[in-house]
């Protein structure tokens, strides 16, 4: 409707400049930097924020429905503080001569839509008095159909994420530097509701979809706190307010019980906040970490006992049916059959899994990379991990999907594993001691189909695990020796059955075959092992029981002979 009415000439001028072309306009000003009060420093800024957003919702217009703004525009700029009935006639200061600083409403309006998105932004930082004409144009309706028009010649333009001019020219990361800039003396819960103001009456002017604030809400809160962001992803959540209830009606009822509200509630916040490549193996080590940062403020938005469930419908394998795509929260719990063989076949049962991880495996490189302020310990992301598979119901997960994850994430999940079943206090430790070695073995079958490499990636989670135990018991005697003649007769165990239910089948032969060949690949690190104890007792010196005080501090024939070797 706009697009018809639009001259060429505006068309044209209206669109963002390359970075080399953009005119120095704030070369002959100076540059205000943001001054937090001394109260929003002292305290915590993330308390009570859901009370204030609430508060604000029910100041809003009573005739309000699903499909109106929740704010208007003159509450808007009472947060902006600027004037309620701003003047498009008047000069803001008759007193002064007219110049930049000093126009007509109209006149700013007309500039500032002329201009791109970027010097708009950059006249905002310049002075006081710009960025109080920077305000009062973005709390007027001219600001919303300008932005209605950059969105569609974007979107005509047909530029792809990975493209070099994808994000310069991109409206919504535009948007969000310029609610950086306008907002940049203010504290962090005034800047969310100024952000959630916008944000909906955008949403509203753009269709309702919520694609797009996602990288808005990415630049507004670039290099930020995770305690200022975690406000600022209360506010981005009540963007769509259909989207908070169906979040809340989703984690307290049973899973698969509200199967078009769960998708809802993965296109939302996917969108929101995860809208980047998450694929660990694929992303910079950086990228990783703004990718576990933003889940892990997700995660912790909800209670505890919620998270495994918010992370699962996020993360989880979907299936199509009669009614649409839905989250399959029984994937990973049935053994293979007949009837899903092809969709449950290694490579796709892996991929799956992997998508699942690759937020676990995030947050613990974002942990070990000691760039954050919101730590996750290695036990912490296990308890989680263990929170997923709980939210699948009542039935476990298959034997193949436990240990397939481990293998995957084996540095972070396989060590805490480990750790959590070699507990020598616990009544079922011997049980557990055998859980623990066929979990290993199994481990290790996945890791040399992958990448006939397996002692590579067990190296680490099984020093980790024997080191517990030898500080454990204080000697390698104990649980360190019992552990690793578990692992040996488990694989003993394993080639012999392998053997006795042997057809004259190619197949058998194979696995056979698969199995000698990954245990001879972990021999050398079994070795290892063996080795340290073996050290140990033949350093191990038993001084008689009956020999006394004096005795005991004179040099013996064995301790010379030790230092002599």
């Amino acid at each position: 409707m706009f697009r018809q009415t639009e001259p060429i000439v505006r068309s044209l001028t209206r669109k963002r400049k390359n970075i080399e072309s953009t005119p120095p306009i704030t070369d002959y000003f100076t540059t205000i930097k943001r001054d937090r009060s001394q109260t929003e420093a002292k305290k915590d800024v993330s308390q009570k924020l859901d009370e204030k957003l609430d508060d604000t919702c029910a100041r809003s217009t009573p005739d309000y429905t699903e499909h109106a703004p929740l704010f208007s525009l003159e509450d808007l700029r009472i947060l902006l503080k600027v004037p309620l009935k701003p003047s498009l006639t008047d000069i803001p200061d008759e007193s002064l001569s007219v110049g930049l600083e000093n126009l007509p409403g109209k006149i700013y309006s007309h500039i500032f839509t002329i201009l791109d998105m970027q010097s708009v932004t950059a006249l905002s930082l310049a002075s006081t008095k710009m960025s109080s004409r920077v305000r009062c144009y973005v709390s007027t309706h001219d600001f919303y159909r300008r932005m209605q028009l950059d969105h569609l010649d974007f979107l005509n333009e047909s530029f792809r994420p990975d493209d070099d001019e994808f994000f310069e020219n991109d409206p919504f990361v535009a948007c969000g530097a310029l609610i950086k800039s306008i907002t940049i003396t203010l504290n962090t819960e005034t800047r969310a509701r100024v952000f959630l103001n916008i944000c909906r009456n955008l949403r509203n002017q753009l269709g309702g979809s919520l694609q797009g604030f996602g990288r808005m809400l990415e630049t507004v809160t670039d290099n930020w706190k995770f305690s200022e962001r975690r406000i600022m992803i209360k506010a981005a959540i009540l963007i769509d307010p259909d989207l908070r209830r169906a979040l809340i009606k989703v984690l307290t009822a049973k899973p698969g019980q509200c199967i078009g509200l769960e998708m809802k509630v993965r296109s939302g916040l996917t969108q929101l906040f995860l809208t980047k490549n998450q694929d660990v193996d694929e992303i910079t080590p950086q990228e990783v970490i703004s990718f576990g940062s933003w889940l892990s403020i997700v995660i912790r938005n909800v209670v505890e006992k919620y998270q495994g469930k918010l992370y699962f419908i996020l993360f989880g394998p979907t299936r199509s049916s009669s009614t649409g795509e839905l989250v399959d929260w029984t994937y990973f719990c049935d053994e293979e059959t007949q009837k899903h063989s092809i969709r449950k076949c290694e490579p796709n049962y892996k991929k799956l899994l992997k998508t699942l991880l690759n937020g676990i495996r995030a947050l613990r490189i974002m942990n070990n990379s000691k760039s954050s302020d919101d730590w996750w310990t290695g036990q912490k992301i296990y308890q989680l991990f263990l929170r997923i598979i709980e939210a699948c119901g009542q039935e476990r997960w298959s034997i193949k999907a436990s240990s397939m994850s481990l293998s995957i994430d084996s540095p972070g999940l396989l060590s805490e594993y480990l750790v959590n079943c070699l507990d020598p206090q616990r009544s079922d430790y011997q049980s557990l001691l055998t859980e623990a070695a066929e979990m290993v073995c199994l481990v290790r079958s996945h890791l040399y189909r992958w990448s006939s490499t397996p002692a590579t990636y067990l190296a680490e989670p099984l020093h980790h695990a024997f080191n517990h135990l030898a500080q454990s018991d204080g000697h390698y005697e104990g649980g360190y020796k019992s552990f690793l003649d578990k692992i040996w007769k488990v694989q003993q165990i394993r080639l012999k059955e392998l053997v006795k239910n042997a057809k004259n089948t190619t197949q058998a032969s194979n696995r056979i075959r698969e199995e000698l060949d990954g245990q001879l690949a972990m021999a050398r690190l079994l070795c290892e092992f063996a080795t340290t104890i073996s050290l140990h007792n033949q350093h191990a010196i038993q001084l008689p029981q009956d020999v006394g005080d004096e005795i005991i501090n004179e040099p013996r024939e064995e301790d010379e002979q030790l230092e002599e070797i």
